[in-house]
């Protein structure tokens, strides 16, 4: 079996590590970033202008018998002009995040791309032979929208050496800051999740004692900025040694989103022995199990995210058990090694319903 990858270069170096997990298993595999494939690569909005010249090639190059990509954009089209059977990854809710989105600049211009970008994604979803949400919660919004399309969950995978936080102790320098800390990675980017944490902005203001770090970049940033209190300290855009040091410093990490369909902020914190309070939405209950690796909230129940956290604080015992469960549990649950071996299988099975 061969089979082809094609990422965007943001999550590139993980389908890397799936590939070689694929690869260990007898799949040969080719990951590539699908940069090439779109006219002056992944610049917005001309990425959505597609350059099949270097994926056909590689098509030709390669033959593989599948095909899969993480960007719903014109990669499924151009597979399906050649005959590749090809798989979409979907890693959002693209009904929710797109149609949603789409209304909320000001700008004419981004209005219309906006809506021309969400055609153009409903559209290549519906050219996929098999579509992979990244979450339970997610293969049942794709069923909601497309019953007929076969499906089969892909969760996403994450390397735990380079989050371990016996190692990083050692590697980075703890951030000084004042604690207790209540630390968090998060995505400024869309609308959705965003609107989790505005309204959790109450809860922090009912806290004043409890310091509460965001790190994360997008265009809803300074929305964010507009409502933070004097203890919510907004860090920005983080590299990897740098969310590893804000993890390694905190007491607990929260995670307040308004739609997630599988958050890999919540992941890395879990790696890193954090116990996590999460809102209960989407595809975060996978992650994060109740009272076992830390606690899932209510995101318009402020009472109910400020017991927890103030209970996590005030017992460090409590905290630094859900941090090794959590740890345990994603180590488990999120292994690529592990993920390969069910997808291959459950591949298997699906070819033969097909070919039938």
């Amino acid at each position: 079996m061969k089979f082809l990858i094609v990422s965007t270069n943001q999550r590139l170096a993980g389908y890397l590590e799936f590939a070689e997990a694929l690869s260990s298993l007898g799949v040969e595999t080719t990951c590539v970033s699908e940069s090439g494939s779109c006219f002056l690569g992944e610049s917005r909005p001309l990425h959505l202008i597609p350059f099949p010249r270097v994926l056909f090639g590689l098509i030709n190059e390669f033959r593989p018998d599948y095909l899969m990509t993480d960007s719903p954009y014109y990669i499924p089209y151009m597979a399906k002009l050649v005959g590749q059977r090809v798989f979409l990854h979907m890693r959002g809710d693209a009904w929710n995040e797109t149609y949603l989105e789409r209304g909320k600049n000001p700008s004419v211009f981004q209005r219309i791309y906006g809506y021309y970008s969400t055609e153009v994604v409903m559209s290549n979803i519906k050219k996929a032979h098999l579509i992979l949400p990244n979450s339970k919660w997610l293969d049942e919004q794709v069923k909601k929208h497309l019953p007929n399309c076969p499906t089969q969950v892909l969760y996403v995978g994450i390397n735990a050496k380079k989050w371990d936080p016996s190692q990083n102790s050692r590697a980075n320098r703890k951030l000084d800051l004042k604690h207790p800390a209540a630390i968090s990675t998060f995505p400024f980017d869309i609308y959705e999740k965003v609107s989790g944490l505005l309204k959790f902005v109450r809860v922090i203001k009912r806290m004043p004692d409890v310091n509460f770090y965001f790190a994360g970049d997008g265009s809803y940033l300074p929305l964010v900025k507009a409502h933070c209190p004097s203890n919510m300290f907004l860090i920005g855009k983080a590299t990897e040694n740098e969310v590893q040091s804000l993890l390694e410093s905190g007491d607990l990490f929260v995670h307040p989103s308004g739609l997630d369909a599988l958050p890999r902020s919540v992941k890395e914190a879990s790696l890193m022995e954090k116990p996590i309070v999460a809102s209960d939405v989407g595809g975060i209950p996978e992650i994060v199990k109740d009272n076992h690796t830390g606690y899932l909230c209510k995101i318009n129940e402020a009472e109910q995210w400020i017991e927890k956290i103030r209970y996590l604080l005030d017992n460090p015992s409590v905290a630094r058990r859900f941090g090794r469960n959590a740890r345990e549990f994603v180590i488990r649950t999120f292994d690529w090694r592990k993920i390969a071996v069910d997808f291959v299988s459950n591949l298997k099975s699906f070819c033969y319903e097909v070919d039938k």
